[in-house]
């Protein structure tokens, strides 16, 4: 950016004012035997406007005295010497004087103000091209990358924005502007007084870079050195004003990013805690009745077997087997909430029928499913899909036993499945209740229940199934939502990305090749 007149500028300055009050005097002598000295006296006051218009106030206080000079001495009876005869002259000298004086007081008053305003302009449209490039910054890292690109287009140089550690000061780095003593110790002053220092200012003027702490209230969080590149090293006051108002916004910026990373964090910390306390909540409840059933039939089949029927025991040993498979399910059930909840839910695609991970699900369920005829239509031409055979059958098992467990008893399960796009769309149709549409998105949440589904009153289990399927599905690219069944009760549908070609459609195309 511009640092102010240079001497050369203000130099020229002078030299132009003295040329133009030369023109004026030409040109007056040349029209000396037709005007009166009043109207040349005109002339240099338009030559004195002319310059304090277009000079600053040195320039145009030359032009005033050198006009008055040459006026007195080429225009003014006796002609070439500075003696006045006639001491109404005097009046006309004064008045040139004090219009002059006027002229070049106002002139510079209104440049300052369209200076100022220029300034005021400028800074506000780097005030606002700081902001609209901040909105999009999401990070600490980020936003102070930013900063220092449009602190150092403000100063026209090089900008470094160093951050406070926590619960110490700055790393203060040793390359670029901190490669100077100067620098480093602005940079420190700046940040323990929390007052600009460095360059430009009282505090270490013989720094190559201006410090400007960032404060975020009564705290400083960090400091902005800018160095420009010229080689005189100035810094204009205001590109300095300006490069502290991007240093204001720049510490807002931070403090705002740095608040919300913190209350993410406190946000997380209680999220992680509220789900400790579920699942031991979860654990201590819906294992207590498995275990008490177990402990039931083991010591019944303990204290007197031999009393008890062949069909008694059988129906313990049933029991027994039936609610340990209960046990199992509830603990994959948390262990796989777990792996979602973390992200280390590995999937392991192979291209597999759909039908592999269906049909052992349908096997795993048929106890479950004895009092509910199953519907399974899945299309001959439905291409093989590249899923983790594994997690996909628990999603068929977790859907599949919610529809039982939610439906009234004798009511039909649908399974259906076709090609839409680059996907498979599957679907699990039952005939029960339903879901309201204000629920729909809610049935996806941890440890959350259908208050439209308790009305059966065979409510079990952690509400965890549905959370555990939708992030199943989100782990292989899909995604996951719930309708309404035309023919009543609830519709759970996913998609499955079909991406590339299966082994069998590589084979055949080699195969056709040779």
């Amino acid at each position: 950016m511009p640092s102010g007149s240079s001497p050369l500028k203000t130099g020229s300055q002078y030299v132009i004012a003295v040329g133009v009050v030369a023109l004026t005097t030409a040109i007056g002598f040349g029209l000396r035997s037709s005007l009166n000295p009043i109207d040349v006296a005109m002339l240099y006051l338009l030559a004195v406007v002319a310059v304090a218009a277009t000079s600053r106030r040195g320039p145009a206080l030359l032009a005033t005295v050198v006009s008055i000079a040459a006026f007195d001495f080429v225009f003014v009876p006796p002609y070439y010497t500075f003696n006045v005869h006639d001491t109404s002259y005097f009046l006309t000298f004064g008045v040139m004087l004090a219009v002059a004086l006027t002229m070049s007081g106002l002139t510079g008053r209104i440049r300052a103000q369209a200076e100022e305003a220029g300034e005021r302009a400028a800074r506000t449209a780097s005030l606002y091209a700081l902001d609209r490039d901040l909105a999009e910054a999401d990070d600490p890292g980020t936003l102070v990358a930013i900063a220092a690109r449009h602190l150092g287009t403000a100063i026209g140089g090089e900008a470094t924005i160093v951050l406070a550690r926590d619960g110490a000061g700055p790393a203060w780095p040793t390359g670029g502007a901190f490669e100077d003593i100067g620098t480093r110790v602005a940079a420190e002053w700046a940040f323990e007084r929390g007052e600009p220092a460095g360059l430009g200012t009282a505090q270490g003027a013989d720094a190559e870079a201006l410090a400007l702490p960032l404060r975020a209230g009564a705290k400083v969080i960090g400091v902005a050195t800018v160095r420009p590149d010229q080689a005189e090293r100035v810094v204009t006051a205001g590109a300095r004003r300006t490069a502290e108002a991007l240093a204001e916004a720049t510490a807002a910026a931070l403090e705002r990013t740095m608040l919300a990373e913190r209350h993410e964090q406190a946000r997380l910390e209680v999220e992680t805690e509220r789900l400790r306390n579920a699942l031991l909540s979860s654990l201590s409840h819906d294992m207590r009745t498995p275990l008490g059933s177990i402990e039931g039939a083991a010591s019944s089949l303990l204290e007197d077997s031999s009393a008890l029927p062949p069909e008694t025991r059988r129906e313990l040993a049933e029991t027994i087997l039936e609610e340990s498979r209960r046990m199992n399910r509830l603990v994959a059930n948390l262990l796989d909430m777990i792996r979602v909840e973390s992200g280390t839910l590995a999937v392991q695609k192979s291209w597999q029928p759909l039908e592999e991970p269906l049909g052992v699900a349908l096997l795993r369920l048929e106890e479950r499913l004895a009092g509910h005829p199953v519907d399974v239509s899945l299309p001959g031409d439905l291409p093989l899909v590249p899923i983790d055979e594994l997690l996909i059958e628990q999603v068929f098992i977790n859907l599949l036993e919610n529809a039982a467990k939610y439906t009234p008893p004798g009511t039909p399960i649908s399974v259906k499945a076709w090609p839409e796009g680059d996907a498979v769309v599957v679907e699990v149709a039952d005939r029960g209740p339903g879901i309201p549409s204000a629920e729909r998105e809610n049935v996806f949440r941890k440890f959350y229940r259908s208050a439209k589904a308790d009305d059966l009153g065979r409510i079990g289990g952690t509400g965890l199934g549905l959370t555990i399927c939708r992030g199943i599905v989100t782990a292989h690219g899909g995604r996951m939502w719930v309708g309404e069944n035309p023919a009543g009760g609830a519709t759970f549908r996913f998609t499955l990305p079909v991406e590339g070609r299966a082994p069998e459609a590589r084979a055949a195309e080699s195969a056709e090749a040779r």
